[in-house]
């Protein structure tokens, strides 16, 4: 390889770090930002679909990554109650937003369709192909429902067991926390698998062909198969 070839191809992994690095924190702060903005409607939320949308783009460890981040910011700066004062109960919301952000890389193929007809050199994105994956597909909103339905249920689950740890007694801790948030959690359920249902279907596809654009430095956006050699 050439001197000048090295070169252009160090000063494209750096923009391709950089520009990773500049979505990814992007993808944090929108998050965050919309949990704050929700935070008066009791367990209604657009954190998860949004840490989700950041697995599908980003691949799924920059996606968990995504979703500790945000999670950490969120329950943390939370005046309702920051999760700070219950480490365990903050460990269990980390655990399972890194997890919602690790599915969204691992389904990635789901909106963009299969490898080989989406991705071109380098990993990156038609755009016409993505659009017929994203957007064809008539049981798309049914799994983007049953995928907001299992997240929830996991994130739940992982709290649950996160306050139940704090009781003497873990089976009764844990049942009390499930009788008295019960309510919520089937809101919970209920609004985050009706917010994939509408958005995923509309949303992820129109998201995943922008980032197969190039920026204004020239340099590609990490796909999940470009910035993760193909294990995103």
């Amino acid at each position: 390889m050439s001197e000048r070839n090295l070169t252009s191809s160090r000063d494209s992994g750096r923009a391709l770090w950089t520009s990773g690095t500049a979505v990814t924190a992007i993808f944090v702060a929108l998050a965050a930002a919309l949990g704050f903005l929700l935070l008066s409607v009791p367990n209604v939320e657009l954190v998860t679909f949004t840490i989700f949308v950041s697995g599908v783009v980003l691949g799924r460890w920059r996606g968990a990554l995504v979703g500790v981040l945000a999670m950490a910011i969120y329950s943390g700066a939370n005046p309702y109650g920051s999760g700070l004062g219950v480490p365990t109960m903050l460990a269990a919301q980390l655990a399972a937003s890194a997890f919602t952000g690790l599915v969204g890389g691992i389904t990635a193929p789901l909106w963009r369709g299969t490898a080989k007809g989406v991705s071109g050199q380098g990993g990156s994105l038609d755009a016409a192909a993505v659009g017929r994956a994203g957007g064809g597909h008539r049981a798309l909103p049914l799994v983007a429902g049953g995928l907001g339905f299992v997240l929830t249920a996991v994130y739940q689950a992982a709290v649950i067991v996160g306050l139940a740890v704090m009781s003497p007694e873990f089976r009764t801790g844990a049942l009390a926390v499930i009788l008295s948030n019960a309510f919520f959690s089937i809101v919970h359920l209920v609004s985050n698998t009706i917010v994939f249902v509408v958005l995923a279907p509309a949303v992820i596809p129109r998201i995943v062909r922008m980032a197969g654009h190039r920026t204004t430095t020239g340099a590609r956006i990490p796909s999940a198969r470009g910035a993760h050699g193909g294990n995103g």
